[in-house]
């Protein structure tokens, strides 16, 4: 048997071949995931929201209310945050209150204030980042964010990112 009587091994055709998976018709429709960072419904309607402790995930430390009841991020541990009740207005949209203490609010250097009554707390539009994690917006359309510094809570954040995300753990 000689080296030219067998078959060859590869062939090769004048045009390529579509490989017979692929499929000329067209597939269903897969509508993409909403971004994180959309409003929607974050809170069912006549869902009772729990008392929360608050957990920045930027600094991994719990919120308090400092010195002039200015909010920051330095708990260590959950018993030293602050206990929070979460008060829906509609589906995105909550004001915040300390248990046992007054509403939040924002003041003109857009730092997180607790020392509001309900007719003057800031409402914050929420969104969810991740089970159980939330990122904060206010009115003026900054997300609530931990400034570096002094780990206190302000406003300022153009866009959402690591510094804007906390984490809701339940206290009841």
């Amino acid at each position: 048997m000689s080296i030219d009587s067998r078959d060859p091994i590869i062939q090769i055709n004048p045009y390529p071949e579509s490989p017979p998976w692929i499929s000329t018709e067209p597939g269903p429709v897969i509508l993409p995931f909403p971004p994180e960072t959309e409003p929607g419904p974050v809170i069912l309607p006549g869902q009772d929201m729990p008392k929360v402790k608050i957990k920045s995930l930027f600094s991994n430390a719990f919120i308090i209310v400092g010195y002039d009841e200015v909010l920051y991020a330095v708990g260590a541990i959950a018993q030293q945050g602050e206990t929070f009740k979460i008060l829906p207005i509609n589906n995105y949209q909550v004001k915040l209150r300390v248990i046992g203490g007054q509403f939040v609010r924002i003041d003109n250097n857009g730092t997180l204030v607790a020392d509001a009554n309900k007719d003057n707390a800031t409402i914050f539009n929420i969104f969810r980042t991740g089970y159980l994690e939330f990122s904060l917006m206010a009115p003026q359309g900054k997300y609530v964010d931990v400034r570096q510094r002094d780990n206190m809570l302000v406003a300022r954040s153009e866009y959402a990112g690591p510094r804007t995300r906390f984490r809701f753990r339940r206290d009841d």
